[in-house]
């Protein structure tokens, strides 16, 4: 019986292994990794229930993929999108460019001045190709709604200047929603739009958080017959002739590795080649810390909100507890993310005290709500794309595919994936 062996057991893990057993079933799929649920995992905490991973929810623009994963099993509740973002004591609808219609008229007019503008700016010269994701920001949104709002979002976000930013990432489709000229005239108008529509509802589990949607497709793929080595950390992957030994004893035909494409060279044996090693290291990302805070009091009906303010020291926070089928009346779980760069002093009490004044300025929780408050850290949060992430991946990812090994996944493939395109990359790569 031939062997595939799946090195991570996340989002991404999981479903490599399900698909290849489904295409193979007659093949040995095992999934070994430290542990179950990367990102997706939630957690109770005093009666709370906390996503500890960040937000997440289930939206795609492919009904297949949309379905697929719905399909995975579990519970699931429908939910129409309530996400804002926080500018100068306002809450707009997201996405900005919609949600203008809530500001006063001269604040309308500027932003819709300044958006119309790079719109014609575009049909004046043709597409302009951005040297930076600044470049992209100003040349799509105008000047006014890029110093106002997306360059201090995005240098939040990813703690490093926006001209140090690729302008790769807002390729990847359905990641950012771009102008509609009709939908801004009415926003400046003052009239509502929806944008984005394919998020303007969105997907979660009815119940027990965003972690059962990781157990709806491990308990799938574990029913299929795909055996799960937790506990272990992968230290090695040696190539003998046409096979594979993971650390000295797991073998195997096939290889298909999660984890993150900056490691992957270091666990090699026979060592790669000094070009990828450098290129793995050139690799960047910002871990992420979760701040949990439980409230005693409703939820407002929100879901996520987006802070530009440098101020606050998270760039999103969500009301977590309005996810759920079934939001309860008297108490409500809000989570904050901050990311944090590489070799940054990480210190949770700081953390917790900077999210707590946070919240207590935007109204989000009142000292005397508060019950309870935890924080988790997560190494990898979020790939940056540095100047020179597309050569750098392309190199790992080339001398992996030398060898055999198929790499998938946010971290295995580097982008800035949510969980639909991880699942539709996994169905074209595997």
């Amino acid at each position: 019986m031939s062997r595939v062996a799946v090195l991570g057991c996340g989002w991404a893990g999981v479903l490599a292994s399900l698909r290849v057993k489904t295409l193979h079933p007659s093949t040995d799929v095992v999934c070994i990794g430290e542990d179950l649920g990367g990102l997706l995992r939630s957690a109770s905490v005093g009666g709370y229930l906390f996503d500890i991973g960040g937000t997440h929810v289930v939206f795609s623009k492919d009904p297949a993929v949309l379905n697929g994963i719905l399909s995975l099993g579990g519970e699931w509740t429908r939910k129409a999108r309530r996400a804002y973002i926080s500018l100068n004591g306002y809450l707009l609808p997201y996405p900005f460019e919609n949600g203008i219609y809530v500001l006063p008229p001269e604040q309308r007019a500027r932003y819709g001045h300044s958006i119309i503008s790079a719109l014609l700016e575009n049909a004046r010269h043709g597409e302009r190709k951005p040297a930076n994701l600044r470049d992209w920001i100003v040349n799509t949104f105008g000047r006014e709604v890029a110093e106002d709002y997306l360059i201090p979002y995005n240098e939040k976000i990813w703690k490093r200047p926006v001209d140090q930013i690729s302008a790769d990432w807002v390729y990847t489709p359905g990641r950012l929603p771009l102008p509609a000229l009709e939908d801004l005239v009415k926003a400046v108008a003052g009239m509502e739009t929806t944008g984005y529509k394919e998020q303007a509802y969105f997907y979660y589990p009815a119940r027990g958080g965003i972690q059962s949607q990781f157990e709806a497709a491990y308990t799938k793929a574990a029913e299929a017959g795909v055996r799960f080595l937790t506990g272990v950390r992968i230290k090695e992957i040696k190539k003998t002739g046409e096979r594979y030994l993971v650390n000295g004893e797991i073998e195997a035909d096939r290889l298909v590795s999660t984890l993150p494409l900056r490691e992957i060279p270091h666990m090699l044996n026979p060592a790669p080649p000094e070009e990828v090693f450098k290129a793995a290291d050139r690799l960047d990302y910002n871990s992420v810390a979760v701040v949990g805070v439980g409230v005693r009091r409703r939820a407002p009906n929100q879901h996520w909100i987006y802070v530009p303010d440098r101020r606050y020291v998270f760039h999103r926070y969500a009301w977590i507890s309005n996810y759920l089928q079934d939001p309860p009346r008297d108490r409500a779980a809000v989570i904050a993310e901050i990311p944090i760069p590489p070799g940054a002093e990480i210190d949770r009490g700081y953390l917790i005290q900077k999210t707590l004044e946070g919240f207590a300025e935007l109204g989000v929780a009142r000292e005397g709500d508060v019950e309870v408050v935890d924080v988790w850290i997560h190494k990898y949060g979020y790939p940056v794309y540095n100047l020179t992430h597309r050569e750098s991946r392309e190199t790992v990812e080339k001398y992996l595919t030398q060898l055999g090994i198929v790499t998938v996944g946010r971290w295995g493939n580097w982008h800035y994936w949510n969980t639909d395109m991880i699942y539709k990359k996994i169905s074209e790569l595997i």
